[in-house]
């Protein structure tokens, strides 16, 4: 019996003794159950020795089943039958084992709080700590790395590490699958991969045994993450010492994979929807961006300050700095440069003095102003740096910048490119990625379209500016014994998209007859037909003036020619026109008025009057309008100016000017220009201006001629 109890204790693990007979004498003691039992003598009856023992020591001896005895927390003494059943039991063997069903009932409520803890991650993150750390503690092993799989691909991903010494873990950041390898089985092979000891990791992976068992890794297991088709990732649990995977262990492993597994596949379907939501914002915030940028780029500003105001936009939403270049001729210029912090902008500035940049540098803006093609810089690295820097301290200073990532791309409009918009993000850490593209594109392309739009508007307005320039006499002559200014106010450009007017003035010499031609004339409608039919009606008046035509006859040649011109009733002409003559005791002026709105004449007001003001008098000579019939009523009235009186002709844009108040109208005129008594002619056309424009909050909506005739003094 000594030899048989003495093998039982090289072979079984926890063993404490081997007993034989019904009064349990103690045949064998192994140095644990010395530590357990105390010295007892062998031969000795444990039933007297150990009488808390007694009762499971007779029933393992009589039924022939073991029997256990509550030992120390966790564990059980086991009575266990040495013999072939009841009536041929020989002796029992004594081991200390854990306690099963308090192991179990240990499992139970930790796999009930793994349960709750996992129902409350919502990221795959916290999902693989959880994993890690709990569900690794309840099935005891030493060390644990919880993967994820990225849809559609071949790399698994560790979401968290828990008990590897060191750096060990770095090895396992990233791992490709790869048949031959055991996590890499399981997850191809969608089954769990048991290792129990070292030398199945020698036999079944030889060549990667040295690292699972480099650290004294014995046992392994590693289960997929599997929830229905999906390959979520894979947990991976390793134990120093061997471990013998039975049934239920390996039932309960698997069931907290799957539990690990639905809670990744929650988790997925959360972060899906947080992404589609958090996309959603991330669109409905670009396009209310895109929208104030193009209303930023409509506003009636020069291009520089549209392109600072869009600097100064981008910077309070979307990036942490923004620059815009130009390209002008055959240079590219930076016309703008933004940060909410001035002192970093004076910084570059100052930088751009110290080392003006180089305009053949690659992949800067310059470059892609010139190419037209765009480049994203997730991370913009040092190497770039260095080799932009002109010397160490140029390196110093563009490294103090901070940057982190940019994005540029060309300001393009119909096939050509306007410069380069460049977004940068430095101090917030945030990066640019292609998708982001798109987006930005956009926001180039409508800054491109207003910059196109504003170059092509400052071309139709310095046409215009030209052409209203062609139509008007470029100074009045000086007529002796008399004052005359002239002026002339186009539509203000918000209100109106044509930028030649039809309103012409005008005063010239006729040397062979000793007098002066005046012509105030208003066209119907605007844009390059009315300046056309001006144009004809101001050469058409100084040709016949030459041929000593007097100012009715004038006005019937005109009026001829606009029919000739193929006039109508869509397409006519209000015109006042006269013959001035200057003598030394005033000046005489012979109108004929062709539809045009009556005349003001400003009397002067004699020192000795109590009025204190001057008096006004309407010249409202009749007559038809001019390119609409063939023989239209002229009738030629002398207007008669004694030194100081003035002479006031206008177009319809004086008295229909439409402000809050109404139409200005030819009341508000008169009482006007009464208050300029005994002022200069400048003073008159000045006044006049001023308030209409006044009147109408600084926007004219159509435009204005003045002509003032003043004697004299």
């Amino acid at each position: 019996m000594n030899v048989g109890a003495d093998e039982l204790l090289d072979v079984v693990p926890g063993v404490l003794a081997v007993t034989s007979g019904d009064d349990h004498a103690l045949g064998a003691l192994s140095p644990l159950g010395r530590q357990v039992l105390g010295a007892i003598h062998l031969d000795t009856p444990l039933r007297e020795a150990l009488p808390e023992l007694a009762d499971a020591l007779d029933t393992a001896y009589r039924s022939g089943k073991a029997s256990r005895v509550p030992h120390e927390a966790g564990h059980v003494i086991r009575c266990t039958p040495l013999g072939v059943g009841p009536g041929r039991i020989s002796g029992l063997l004594l081991r200390v084992a854990p306690d099963d069903g308090d192991r179990s009932r240990a499992r139970t409520a930790g796999f009930q709080q793994l349960t709750e803890q996992l129902s409350r991650a919502a990221t795959p993150a916290e999902i693989g700590r959880l994993t890690t750390t709990t569900a690794a503690a309840l099935i005891g092993a030493d060390s644990c790395i919880a993967y994820r799989r990225p849809e559609g691909s071949d790399v698994m991903e560790a979401l968290h590490h828990h008990g590897w010494p060191g750096d060990t873990h770095r090895l396992f950041a990233r791992v490709p699958l790869q048949r031959g390898r055991p996590m890499s089985d399981a997850v191809l092979g969608r089954a769990p991969v048991w290792l129990e000891d070292a030398g199945q990791w020698h036999a079944r992976y030889p060549e990667m045994a040295p690292l699972g068992v480099s650290e004294g890794h014995q046992a392994t297991a590693c289960l997929p993450l599997l929830v229905e088709d999906r390959d979520l990732g894979a947990v991976v649990f390793s134990f120093y010492q061997p471990r013998s995977f039975d049934t239920s262990e390996r039932e309960f492993l698997m069931a907290a994979a799957a539990l690990c597994a639905q809670a990744l596949d929650r988790a997925r379907l959360y972060t899906a929807e947080l992404e589609a939501r958090g996309a959603a914002e991330r669109e409905r915030d670009r396009m209310a961006f895109l929208a104030q940028a193009s209303r930023l780029m409509e506003a009636p500003l020069s291009v520089e300050e549209r392109l600072r105001q869009l600097g100064d936009l981008v910077v309070k939403g979307i990036a942490d700095w923004s620059a815009v270049h130009l390209v002008r001729g055959t240079r590219v210029e930076r016309v703008t440069v933004a940060h909410l912090d001035p002192a970093k902008i004076a910084f570059i500035e100052e930088l751009e003095r110290r080392y003006p940049p180089d305009p053949e540098a690659p992949g800067g803006a310059i470059e892609v102003a010139r190419s037209g093609v765009p480049v994203v810089m997730e991370d913009v690295p040092d190497e770039l740096l260095v080799a932009s820097a002109r010397d160490e301290t140029h390196l110093e200073l563009i490294r103090a910048i901070g940057l982190r990532s940019a994005i540029v791309v060309p300001l393009l409009v119909r096939g050509r490119s306007l410069g380069a918009l460049t977004l940068v993000h430095a101090e917030s850490g945030e990066r640019f990625t292609e998708a982001d593209l798109t987006f930005v594109g956009q926001l180039a392309a409508t800054a491109a379209v207003a910059i196109d739009n504003a170059a092509l508007y400052e071309q139709q307005r310095t046409v215009a500016r030209t052409l209203q320039t062609a139509l008007l006499p470029s100074a009045l002559p000086d007529v002796p014994g008399v004052e005359c200014a002239g002026r002339y106010r186009p539509p203000d450009p918000e209100l109106t998209d044509v930028y030649v007017g039809g309103d012409l003035y005008d005063i010239h010499e006729d040397p062979e007859r000793g007098r002066w031609a005046l012509t105030v004339a208003d066209v119907c409608g605007k844009g390059p037909q009315a300046a056309a039919l001006t144009s004809l009606i101001r050469h058409t008046v100084q040709a016949e003036v030459r041929h000593g035509f007097g100012p009715a006859d004038v006005v019937r040649r005109v009026n001829a020619a606009m029919l000739r011109q193929g006039g109508s009733r869509a397409r006519f002409a209000t015109m006042v026109h006269g013959a001035l003559t200057v003598d030394p005791d005033g000046v005489t002026i012979t109108l004929v008025n062709g539809g045009h709105p009556p005349g003001i004449v400003l009397r002067h007001a004699p020192p000795e009057s109590d009025s204190g003001g001057a008096d006004v008098e309407w010249l409202d000579v009749p007559g038809t309008l001019v390119g609409v019939y063939p023989d239209p009523e002229l009738v030629e009235a002398d207007v008669r100016l004694a030194p100081g009186d003035a002479l006031l002709l206008y177009t319809d844009g004086v008295t229909e000017a439409r402000g809050p108040e109404g139409f200005f109208g030819p009341d508000r005129l008169a009482s006007l220009v009464a208050s300029f008594a005994d002022t200069s002619a400048d003073t008159v056309a000045d006044g006049v201006l001023d308030a209409i424009a006044g009147f109408q909050d600084g926007k004219l909506r159509d435009d204005v001629a003045l002509l003032v005739i003043r004697a004299a003094p």
